[in-house]
């Protein structure tokens, strides 16, 4: 799968880390000289959540503030998406495999944090700070501000995409949870509707992201 069609000239390509497979994991980075606040989207945990692709480009056409820093990670996890499967290529569920209580389970991998992906998140995450980060999933069909995110967040998003508020979220071995537990940094969970191999209302959510940007401030 190629890189989202989204390289417009504000944008700049780089890489935090490799899969188990040695695929390239890509950032996204439209950087103004003068940066506000900074939020980052994680899409394609899962490679069999088939709407990564379309979600991620149309975050990258966004208009945004001029002050806004937005990063997008296109597919957190390459090798599923190639192999068309939710786990990567050592049969991992990338989102029970974050340190943050890391369940001991057949699918959570060797240990907290065991995969190249993981970690290549956590780097990311840990060096920059962001004052937002979304993650982006399906077809559950909701949005949640995890403890330490402003409700009003999830709030702008449910209003914009159609999507219910689920409240109170924790999810064990979960990028989002450990971002709001071990980072301290406002984290939200996306999950589009439909389902893994048809999503619905991409462009609802798109909008939503859009809506969402502006409305963000310094953590």
């Amino acid at each position: 799968m190629a890189t989202p069609n989204h390289r417009l000239p504000t944008w700049t390509v780089a890489t935090i880390g490799t899969s188990v497979e040695g695929r390239p994991i890509e950032r996204l980075d439209s950087r103004p000289d003068r940066v506000r606040c900074h939020v980052v989207v994680v899409c394609g945990v899962h490679g069999d959540e088939r709407a990564a692709a379309d979600l991620a480009d149309g975050f990258g056409r966004i208009d945004r503030p001029d002050d806004l820093h937005l990063t997008i990670v296109p597919l957190l996890n390459p090798d599923g998406w190639s192999a068309e499967t939710r786990n990567n290529a050592r049969d991992v569920d990338l989102n029970r495999n974050f340190p943050w209580g890391w369940p001991r389970r057949p699918d959570s991998g060797a240990g907290p944090a065991s995969e190249p992906e993981t970690r290549a998140a956590m780097l990311l995450l840990e060096t920059t700070l962001p004052d937002l980060v979304v993650w982006v999933h399906q077809p559950l069909n909701y949005v949640a501000a995890l403890r330490g995110c402003p409700d009003r967040y999830a709030d702008i998003w449910s209003e914009v995409a159609g999507v219910p508020v689920r409240r109170n979220l924790v999810q064990v071995g979960g990028g989002e949870s450990w971002v709001d537990r071990r980072l301290g940094v406002p984290s939200m969970l996306v999950e589009v509707g439909g389902t893994l191999a048809d999503a619905a209302g991409v462009d609802a959510h798109v909008a939503a992201l859009e809506a969402l940007v502006s409305a963000v401030r310094p953590a």
